[in-house]
């Protein structure tokens, strides 16, 4: 498995566990908020967003970028009440 896969994966587990831990009521919402913050990594590499500052990006992931991009999508899939 790539490192740059492996890392984006647990930035998706870790944002979807942490947002459930916060926001979740039942088991079934677990896959929905990793769902959701796994939309939200996928938007940020495909729209290529990049802050002005450079920070480190360890095997090639932007992981500040990828993290709010996660946490934006689960945001939204907790206000959705699904």
């Amino acid at each position: 498995m790539p490192p740059a896969l492996l890392l984006t994966l647990l930035i998706v587990t870790a944002s979807a566990a942490l947002a459930h831990l916060l926001w979740g009521r039942h088991w079934v919402q677990l896959p929905i908020f990793w769902l959701a913050a796994a939309g939200g990594a996928i938007i940020v590499f495909v729209l290529g967003a990049r802050l002005p500052l450079r920070f480190i990006e360890p095997a090639g992931v932007p992981v500040l970028e990828t993290t709010l991009g996660a946490w934006f999508m689960l945001v939204v899939a907790s206000r959705l009440r699904v």
